[in-house]
């Protein structure tokens, strides 16, 4: 498995959004970087490894049915989000924490098409101005399977829903995680077809607890690059 990694100082812990995991971020050497900017960047790494979870063989493995190698770009927004390099309260910010995440998506852009037999494909952060609510999305020209999630008995385990579920809403299906406080939490919200698949997933904030907002989101995209 590669271990090449964008540049970054030493990690250092920092709290991450809602719904995230504490998760080791790159400290610039010198001067202050914006601290929820190096928030944001830690809560997309430890997100991005339970969403791997979810996505199974597909991310693991790739997919080598073969799709399209005409190039395709990220959105400027979508929905009310932005590319994370654009976010406007960034802009006059210490700019590494936002070179470092432009660095891992480019690798990680990389390494989706790779996985599709070199397709078109990108992988791009977006968040809103406020750095509340975020996520990643995972463009390739290629097909890609149905969501599955594993199979549970809600009645054997003694709660109301499956641990883990799939909802549809539309053309998008959702991967949800069911919480045992009552809260359901998207994972991944993946829409699919012959030449194109849009996921988004490595969903921060209130986000998180609407996927019908994340499968809109997905929808968005779609239209965008279809």
């Amino acid at each position: 498995m590669p271990t090449d990694m964008p540049p970054g100082g030493r990690p250092n812990e920092v709290p991450t959004p809602p719904h995230g995991t504490r998760m080791p971020a790159p400290t610039p050497p010198n001067g202050r970087a914006n601290g929820r900017a190096i928030a944001v960047v830690a809560g997309f790494v430890g997100l991005a490894v339970g969403a791997a979870v979810v996505a199974g063989a597909w991310l693991l493995f790739g997919n080598d049915s073969g799709g399209s190698s005409s190039p395709i770009s990220a959105p400027e927004q979508v929905g009310d989000y932005y590319r994370f390099a654009d976010v406007p309260m960034l802009q006059d910010e210490d700019r590494r924490p936002v070179d470092y995440r432009v660095e891992a998506d480019r690798r990680s852009s990389e390494r989706l098409s790779a996985a599709n037999g070199d397709a078109g494909a990108f992988v791009q952060q977006y968040s809103d101005d406020d750095l509340e609510n975020g996520f990643s999305l995972d463009v390739v020209r290629a097909p890609s399977p149905a969501l599955y999630v594993p199979y549970s008995d809600p009645k054997y385990l003694g709660v109301d829903k499956p641990p883990e579920e799939v909802r549809e809403f539309g053309d998008v299906a959702c991967a949800m995680r069911n919480l045992t406080s009552g809260e359901s939490m998207v994972t991944r919200c993946l829409r699919t077809d012959a030449g194109l698949s849009v996921t988004i997933s490595v969903v921060t904030g209130d986000l998180a607890e609407q996927p019908e907002k994340v499968a809109a989101l997905v929808d968005e995209a779609w239209s965008q690059l279809g």
